[in-house]
């Protein structure tokens, strides 16, 4: 990349950056839940419209879809996406910062806020040198990341994906387990699919005292939870990683009662679908025999989520090239296989995707707590980074 290019493109990167600032300030602070975000959507539409890009609001209810498109190009052309999303987290913030949450029990605890600022920044910046782009840009703000079935799967339904086709997509993610400069990619499998576990049992409660007079809904789930570890691990393939958790076990009996239901819940991951396909229906049939050995009732639902992503090896080394170019190679880490999931995974499914992480950690001493906790904050400096690494992303062949 010409170095009178990128040091141009730093300059600008350093002179919106308050503005940039200012945005992840007001979304932080004011932080609403997915497929709710409307006060966000008209905020993204005010801000595109002061640049002068063109867009759609209320797309899959509450995206935004803009388009930067210069002389050269058709209106027909295939067109790169950048992808932000937009909804907050059921947190009560615990931070004491001046752009704390204003809603009690709703925060920016996953960057979202982030993710929105640093498009819009690079929006700016993309839309000053449209005539330069290889290709036109499509700005995809999408709603409900953090609830099923996931706003991308909605903004493709809504055909977000074409009139003009997108040809390839990335989008970026918070990362406080980098520091603030940094950025990280990995080709080829990445995150993980995700299915929720629901599982109702019905028994026959009854005195502590007199067990035979009982089905026991808590053995029987006790049973269940024990076994489907057993299950999955003895038949799951060493080469396909694989993740069975539970986080809620309620029977609510007491010292000398016998609960007459109980309610787990859990989730399963992994990264191959046919091996998906086949652990739920072993869990469905251990949810069957334990309730025919108990002569009870084990009704178990499995709410299939999002799909495993799958970032493009080509797509991933072109960026990860571009990247160590210009933010220097000892600032672009490799990153490993992750358990965690992400409705961009939708996206990976239909087209070429590239996922990337960018660091957001302090360097100041300052405690960097995870995302999904009440104090999580970024260091601001971030996203200076994390617009110029978009910006880049749209340049990239």
């Amino acid at each position: 990349m010409n170095p009178d290019k990128v040091l141009k493109l730093r300059q600008r990167v350093n002179e919106i950056f308050e503005k940039v600032k200012g945005y992840r300030e007001h979304l932080h602070a004011n932080p609403e839940l997915s497929f709710q975000e409307f006060n966000t959507m008209n905020f993204v539409s005010e801000q595109l419209t002061k640049i002068g890009i063109p867009h759609e609001i209320n797309v899959a209810g509450t995206g935004v879809v803009g388009i930067i498109r210069g002389t050269q190009h058709s209106f027909d052309q295939s067109c790169i996406g950048l992808r932000a999303d937009l909804d907050a987290l059921p947190i009560l913030e615990a931070n004491d910062v001046s752009y704390k949450s204003k809603i009690d029990g709703i925060m920016h605890a996953c960057g979202h806020d982030v993710h929105t600022s640093i498009l819009l920044g690079a929006a700016e910046l993309l839309f000053e040198m449209k005539d330069e782009l290889p290709n036109p840009v499509k700005l995809i703000f999408q709603p409900g990341e953090e609830m099923h079935p996931g706003g991308a799967s909605l903004m493709i339904e809504a055909g977000v994906l074409d009139n003009p086709k997108v040809s390839r997509i990335y989008g970026l993610h918070v990362f406080p387990e980098l520091p603030g400069g940094q950025v990280g990619l990995k080709e080829g499998l990445y995150m993980a699919s995700s299915d929720e576990i629901h599982l109702q049992i019905n028994g026959v409660g009854g005195h502590g005292a007199l067990p035979e007079k009982c089905v026991n809904s808590l053995m029987m789930g006790a049973e269940f939870v024990f076994k489907a570890q057993e299950l999955i691990k003895e038949k799951a393939s060493d080469d396909i990683p694989t993740v069975l958790s539970f986080g809620r076990f309620e029977a609510l009996g007491s010292t000398n009662v016998i609960p007459s239901s109980a309610e787990i819940k859990g989730t399963f991951r992994t990264m191959n679908e046919e091996w998906r396909a086949e652990a739920h229906q072993l869990l469905e049939k251990l949810a069957e025999s334990i309730s025919f050995k108990y002569n009870g009732k084990a009704n178990l639902k499995i709410s299939k989520g999002y799909p495993f992503l799958v970032n493009s090896v080509e797509l991933t080394r072109n960026l990860n090239s571009k990247f160590n170019e210009v933010l220097g190679e000892e600032n672009v880490k490799e990153l490993s296989i992750r358990m965690t999931a992400e409705d961009f995974a939708f996206y990976s499914q239909k087209i070429p995707v590239c996922f990337f992480r960018l660091g957001t950690g302090f360097s100041d001493g300052r405690e960097n707590f995870s995302v999904h906790h009440p104090n999580f904050d970024v260091d601001m400096e971030s996203l200076k980074t994390g617009v110029l690494s978009m910006v880049l992303a749209a340049l990239t062949e």
